[in-house]
This record gives structure tokens, C-alpha cells and sequence, in this order.
């Protein structure tokens, strides 16, 4: 993982996960993934906030990568169904881009990730956000399932 004390600015050449995470319904899967393991636009949808949490692969095995969205699910109470990869490149359309956003020390316990990072730049309203979530889903890569 990055080293924590010196967290670098996140360069256009990085690959990102956006993880899957719900609670118990399995109608809130549906809405996140299709049956082909592609990712729906509603992934990358942050209404009612303004970005999009991700993480970094960078300086991160896979399985450091997999135990952050465990541990966010873990945190949150809900359960970890995979996650989708994308680029940062491609997560930068005007007026989106990607920076790092470290965790430490979180109030609401949410485990220390010096890979975390926000897609931010959306705009406020719901309904213009989903343009750039149609083009960031588009682009993802399919949704791989956690190691059992």
C-alpha cells in the first residue's frame, strides 16, 4: 500500500476500484451489476453527495486491495459483492477528476486506506450526474467477485 506518510497525487496512468457494497437486498445488487458481471451506471452515481469513493491499486496487492472493501462493508454493515476497475483517465471527464483522499483515523471507524481516493467534480442535481455516470459505467471494467 502507500506509504501513509506520503501519499502522492494520483496520476492519469492509475487503475481505480469502485467497489460493490449493499445491504441485504438482493434488488440492490440488481441495480449495481447486471447478470453479465457489467456495471450499471448507478455505481457511480455519489447523490446525494458530490463524489464517488474509490481505491487505488497503486503500491497495493490484491489482497490489500480486497480487505479496504471489506472493511469498509464490515464498517458499514453491509456485504462486499466484488468490484469494478477503471482507469483514472477515464474517470476524467471535464469536469470530473480523480484525487487522493487518504483515510486515518475515521470517526465513524471506517479502517485506515492510504489508497483511498475521490472522484469528485460532479454536479449537485441527480439527474445531471447520471450523464457522467453512463461514461464512467461505460468504461469499467466488469465486477469481479471477492476471493471466497
Amino acid at each position: 500500500m502507500i506509504d501513509p506518510d506520503k501519499v502522492p497525487a494520483v496520476d492519469d496512468d492509475e487503475i481505480v476500484a469502485r467497489f460493490v457494497i449493499t445491504g441485504a437486498s438482493a434488488k440492490s445488487l440488481k441495480n449495481l451489476v447486471r447478470a453479465n458481471k457489467t456495471v450499471k451506471p448507478q455505481l457511480f452515481i455519489p447523490y446525494p453527495h458530490r463524489d464517488v469513493s474509490v481505491n487505488r491499486h497503486r503500491d497495493c496487492d490484491e489482497t490489500e486491495t480486497w480487505a479496504f472493501g471489506a472493511g469498509i462493508a464490515q464498517v458499514r454493515q453491509k456485504t462486499l459483492h466484488g468490484r469494478s476497475d477503471i482507469s483514472v483517465e477515464s474517470c476524467s471527464l471535464d469536469p470530473l477528476s480523480v484525487i487522493a483522499k487518504p483515510i486515518k483515523d475515521d470517526p465513524e471507524g471506517v479502517p485506515d486506506n492510504p489508497n483511498h481516493a475521490d472522484i469528485i467534480g460532479f454536479p449537485a442535481l441527480k439527474a445531471d450526474q447520471k450523464s457522467f455516470a453512463l461514461k464512467l459505467a461505460a468504461a469499467a471494467g466488469d465486477c469481479q467477485s471477492p476471493p471466497s
